[in-house]
């Protein structure tokens, strides 16, 4: 129930007021405006019906005060008056208030009025709050979580000429590209969640972490202006990250850069992302994998960087090169926007030489009974099974979370459906599919020309 706080010095007034509006709100009663000064210190109500003359305090007083505070000024106000003058009105609607009621009032008159005024601020609310979360939402990196650098410029700005300073770092990841190229798209998006997240384990709810774009991020640590301090961070972001890329199988992959500048006195937005991103620079250029902070004379190139060990065991890195050289060694499998070009390219080649192109689309489907094994985990059994059952001139792709398609190059649709029956028997051999309610089925059709 929505609470109203009625403020008159006029006894008879309040009871009247109270009686009035006690069957749709919760109602309180103060005979001063020190004292609704007083009851706004400790509950804030939905609503102010507000007397104007009012002895040592009257209530376009009480008002102005109300409005000059940011923890009230958003409480709407509506005046009680035996002043009906249009004069009164218009300096009354000046303070701030929402409306205005002549006494003796009417019942069903301060009733509509005061229903409608908490109507036009709910919707008044929500739409803030609407418009808040689109903010929030344009600041924000959907796939991180972390904000944008649109966010970045505007609170670093603001915590800079506050007079904050802090440490901002400049992360770039080594490798990233190849780990993309190479295990593909989800893969890397999964590297780039970690790092994130590696990226919040240090840091506290004031400090300001930001995505740029790829693989490039920044950190600005508030109030961080110890040198030990921030090279402990630094260490431990890269330490940690290395050990989330062992957990997922990737260890000594891909690597953190971080490159470093404590904010001086005065120091502007631009000189100190400049002077992060020239330190970060440097420390590409010279081993990754560690971290190194600006120095005031420039003189970069002969100083030692802080080379971090993320014991990475080389016998883990030779096992994954060659399980990469074991596999896939059947159909190319590609990302779907490569698929595309690969597609339209077979289309404009059996318009121009009549090859026989086959388009072969297998589709999973669950029972009544589902499944315990993740439909990702079935899909790569089926992109497994694709790949070492055909050619190496055929690709394919993920089409969805639920199809996989591919082209079979120079094949008729009797060879194709014999291809496809091979794809089904050794799909349906493994264990976690025999496990499973999960079947497969599979569609041929002749690419056509463009």
């Amino acid at each position: 129930m929505k609470k109203v706080l009625i403020v008159d010095d006029d006894g008879i007034n309040c009871l009247l007021a109270k009686h009035a509006l006690a069957g749709d709100y919760s109602v309180e009663t103060v005979n001063s405006g020190a004292a609704a000064l007083n009851f706004l210190e400790n509950e804030i109500p939905d609503l102010i019906l507000m007397d104007i003359e009012m002895p040592e305090m009257d209530g376009k007083t009480v008002v102005k005060k109300i409005k000059a505070c940011e923890a009230w000024n958003k409480i709407p106000v509506v005046f009680l008056t035996a002043d009906s003058s249009p004069i009164t009105e218009a300096d009354c609607l000046q303070c701030g208030a929402d409306d205005f009621i002549t006494k003796p009032f009417v019942v069903d008159v301060m009733k509509s009025r005061v229903a409608r005024v908490l109507e036009a601020h709910d919707v008044r609310k929500d739409l803030e709050q609407a418009l808040d979360q689109e903010t929030i939402k344009s600041y924000t990196d959907a796939l991180t979580g972390l904000k944008n650098r649109a966010y970045l410029e505007k609170e670093l700005k603001k915590l800079l000429e506050g007079g904050h300073r802090g440490t901002l770092f400049m992360t770039d990841l080594d490798n990233f590209k190849s780990m993309n190229d190479t295990y593909g798209h989800m893969v890397g998006d999964s590297v780039l969640q970690n790092f994130a997240d590696t990226l919040k384990l240090y840091s506290k709810e004031d400090d300001i972490l930001c995505r740029l774009g790829g693989d490039e991020f920044v950190a600005f640590f508030t109030d961080v202006t110890d040198r030990n301090a921030a090279s402990e961070k630094a260490a431990g972001v890269i330490k940690t990250f290395a050990e989330k890329m062992g957990a997922m199988g990737y260890a000594g992959i891909v690597s953190v850069s971080i490159g470093a500048k404590i904010a001086e006195s005065g120091e502007t937005f631009e000189s100190l992302y400049s002077d992060a991103d020239d330190t970060l620079y440097f420390v590409k250029e010279n081993g990754k994998n560690s971290y190194h902070f600006w120095s005031k004379d420039g003189a970069v190139s002969d100083v030692v960087l802080e080379a971090i060990d993320t014991d990475a065991e080389l016998e883990d890195i030779h096992r994954m090169i060659s399980e990469e050289q074991e596999k896939d060694k059947g159909a190319f499998h590609v990302e779907y926007d490569e698929f595309k070009k690969l597609y339209d390219f077979a289309m404009r080649t059996v318009g121009r030489s009549n090859r026989n192109v086959q388009t072969l689309l297998f589709t999973l489907s669950s029972g009544e009974s589902g499944t315990d094994v993740s439909m990702d985990d079935i899909m790569e059994i089926l992109k497994q099974a694709v790949i070492t059952s055909l050619r190496s001139v055929d690709t394919g792709t993920k089409y969805s979370c639920s199809q996989y398609i591919v082209l079979l190059m120079d094949t008729d649709v009797e060879n194709g459906k014999a291809v496809a029956g091979r794809v089904l028997e050794k799909f349906n051999q493994n264990e976690n599919v025999k496990a499973s309610d999960v079947k497969v089925t599979f569609d041929i059709q002749p690419l056509k020309a463009k």
